[in-house]
């Protein structure tokens, strides 16, 4: 399957992308180092943000920030690690997932320059919406 090295990290597989710049990331460790350092979103046509220089050397005072610094409503949506587990091994979600249409759709939402405005919008649509709730239950 391949894949985007983490740009965290630099040795792990990208799972997940920022929210805010796109840039790829392997876990919620390497996330929160990313958060580290202000992002943007990406300007359309130009690069995701190229990896960042906190890596494993981060500092200790560094570290001690990431929970002073962390933003709350991100923790609440946050999904646990067993969580993620079920849906990873949950038959629905990837009987959904194996749609051609459906894995268009969420490659617009993740190219989207608004992305939570594109799952307001998707939402309305049946087939993205039994998969909304497959990912929520």
């Amino acid at each position: 399957m391949g894949g985007e090295t983490c740009t965290v990290c630099c040795e792990a597989v990208s799972k997940y992308k920022c929210p805010t710049c796109r840039a790829g990331y392997c876990s919620v460790k390497c996330f929160k180092l990313h958060k580290l350092e202000p992002c943007a979103p990406p300007d359309r046509g130009t690069p995701t943000v190229a990896p960042t220089s906190t890596g494993p050397a981060l500092k200790q005072s560094e570290k001690a920030r990431i929970g002073a610094d962390y933003d709350e409503e991100e923790e609440k949506h946050r999904l646990a690690p067993s969580d993620l587990q079920k849906l990873d091994e949950s038959a629905r979600v990837k009987g959904l997932l194996m749609n051609p249409n459906m894995r268009a759709l969420l490659e617009a939402v993740r190219t989207d320059p608004s992305p939570v405005e594109a799952i307001r919008a998707l939402r309305q649509r049946p087939d993205f919406e039994e998969l909304a709730q497959a990912l929520i239950g």
